[in-house]
Parts: C-alpha cells; structure tokens; sequence
C-alpha cells in the first residue's frame, strides 16, 4: 500500500504544537489572576461551603432552634446539614439546659456526636434536661451516654420502654434508640468518641 505524504501535515502538527505552549503559558499567568479574584470574592462574600452565596440566610435563631428539633428527633441527615450552615454546635434548650450534644448522646446518634464536637461542641458543658418527672439531674454528655451504655446491657429491649416511662424519658426519639438490637454498640462507640475528646483536652 502506498502513503501518500503532505508536506502540510508537519506545518498542521506545529502550528498544533506552538497553540498549545501559548495556550500553557496563558494559564499559568492567568490561574494566580483567577485564584486571587475567588479568593476575593470569598472574603467579601464571607462565603463558606454548603452557604448559599446569594439569597437569604437563615438568622441564628432559626439555626439553633431547627438543629436542637433536629438533634432531639434524631434526624442525623438535618442536623449535620444544620451544623454544616453554622448552625452553633453549642446551641442548648435554654441558658442552663440540654446541649445539642446532650441530646445526640441520649439517642446514641456518634455520627451527630462526632459532627458537633468537630464543629466546636464543649463536651464538658453540664446541663438540666427541663421537662423531667423524675428528679432534674445536672449531668455531662459522657456521665449520659455511660448511664445510657449500662441501662441497654441491664436491661432487655422488651422492658427499655416501661422503665424509660418509670422515670420520665418516654421521648419518641429516645425510646426507639434504646430499643433498638444494635443500641449497645452505638452507645459504647458514642462513650468512646467522648472518652477520646475528653483524653485530648
């Protein structure tokens, strides 16, 4: 078989070859331009991921109070989305109440544990859970989840309900957390995660 061979075929190739350095020598001029130009843009905006850059943000208040019902029905999707807005990871019931970390440790919910602490949660904060029949204990995140972790190893899922109602904490949330099969280890990896944020500090 016979090649027929054009002379232009190498002029195509450079001519190829030259537009492609120029285009390489533009970008690396321009991309320093385009960094500082974001860069900008983020800094006047206060822009940050998973905020909207236009449209209106929701207030603070909307922020705790959406969390805290997020938190407390153990609706981890919401909450970590929540937290991801800046929603305040301390955020509490009233001055002195339940923390969202409070209630995330009552559920047994480590992904929500983990999403406050990280998010600057205090793990050592003590708060009253109002609404309580039984005597208003002030109690710690890990003091919660330690009395949660032995309530599921004492006491068998047929029977977590009626002793939750005994003392008061028939929430929903709380009561199918407790009853559910694989509650033991949720509570021993919620323990542990606070364990090692109380051992780092």
């Amino acid at each position: 078989m016979i090649s027929h061979y054009s002379p232009n075929e190498n002029v195509d190739a450079t001519e190829s070859i030259g537009v492609q350095k120029g285009c390489n020598k533009i970008m690396k001029l321009k991309l320093p331009l385009l960094l500082a130009i974001v860069l900008s843009i983020v800094f006047i905006t206060g822009w940050r991921p998973n905020v909207p850059l236009f449209g209106p943000k929701p207030d603070v208040e909307t922020l705790r109070t959406s969390l805290m019902s997020a938190v407390k029905a153990d609706n981890t999707a919401e909450a970590i989305r929540l937290i991801k807005l800046g929603a305040d990871a301390n955020s509490r019931t009233s001055a002195n109440g339940w923390s969202a970390l409070h209630f995330a440790v009552r559920n047994g919910n480590v992904e929500i544990v983990e999403a406050l602490v990280q998010a600057g949660a205090d793990p050592s904060y003590t708060g009253t859970m109002e609404g309580q029949t039984s005597p208003v204990v002030s109690e710690k995140p890990l003091e919660i989840a330690q009395a949660a972790l032995d309530l599921v190893n004492q006491i068998p899922p047929s029977s977590i309900e009626e002793t939750l109602r005994q003392g008061g904490l028939d929430d929903p949330a709380l009561v199918k957390s407790m009853k559910d099969p694989k509650a033991a280890d949720r509570y021993l990896k919620v323990v542990e995660a606070l364990s090692n944020v109380h051992n780092e500090s």
